[in-house]
């Protein structure tokens, strides 16, 4: 097998055998990804501290808080946008109640933030800047806004645009509101998404805004994926269904965040 040269690649490799397998072993792990025991070991701290593994003698384990509530991946865009469709209707419908006329929004790419996009036509004089070229021509039927496209490395999966020139170009802007999907939302382990490349992407957007909104519906609460994004208290609105479980109404009122149940 060939080496990996990207450790988040590896990583995320790694979190797949966990899960599949229940366990691994470090000298398994250091045949197959021809790396050192002690460089497979670093890697398995690295995720210990993310709070995804429990480190055992040899080897490492699932963390015991994560259970079957970690994601690995996601399904492909169209698949994710036919489930829970009609909570993400009734979500993009309450996020545009959020938005004014003349309003300034960064939007990311995703199944929930393709169903903001179809309800952004409600109001007038937007700009609009994306990374997403999956919302692009829905973002196109509304006559009167102005639309940017960040540009950068096209991610095949998620039909969005990764690498330095996205994040380059988010940094040109201060719009007034930032949303944003995410694949994981958990009282411990925060916003969390399957991706490195779309973790930075979200990170650098969460960055440029005052005003910053995650849209999810209610199956992504109690889930983890790999990748950290932010804190629950780093944004100032989430947006989900009415099935979001009670303890996280509570929690993101004592956080002093916006929770919204469409």
């Amino acid at each position: 097998m060939a080496a990996y040269h990207f450790r988040e690649e590896r990583l995320r490799m790694i979190m797949d055998l966990i899960y599949a397998q229940k366990k691994v072993i470090v000298n398994d792990l250091s045949a197959k990804f021809k790396r050192s025991p002690s460089s497979i070991r670093l890697d398995l701290e690295e995720l210990e501290a993310r709070g995804l593994i429990s480190r055992t003698h040899g080897g490492a384990i699932l963390a015991e808080n994560i259970g079957n509530n970690f994601i690995a991946d996601v399904n492909i865009i169209a698949t994710r946008e036919a489930s829970y469709a009609e909570e993400k209707q009734r979500i993009g419908r309450a996020v545009v109640n959020i938005i004014n006329d003349g309003d300034s929004i960064m939007i990311d790419g995703g199944s929930t933030t393709s169903y903001v996009a179809r309800n952004l036509n409600r109001k007038r004089g937007l700009t609009i800047i994306t990374c997403s070229y999956h919302l692009l021509p829905t973002l196109l039927e509304i006559p009167d806004a102005k639309i940017y496209l960040t540009g950068g490395l096209i991610h095949r999966d998620f039909q969005d645009q990764i690498g330095e020139i996205t994040i380059d170009s988010i940094r040109r802007f201060k719009p007034d509101c930032v949303i944003m999907g995410i694949d994981g939302i958990s009282d411990r382990h925060g916003f969390t998404t399957t991706e490195s490349a779309m973790a930075q992407i979200k990170r650098q957007m969460l960055s440029v805004c005052s005003k910053a909104m995650v849209v999810a519906d209610s199956s992504k609460f109690d889930k983890v994926c790999l990748m950290r994004m932010a804190e629950l208290e780093d944004v100032q609105y989430v947006v989900t269904d009415s099935n979001a479980p009670k303890k996280y109404v509570d929690l993101f009122r004592d956080l002093n965040v916006n929770l919204i149940q469409a």
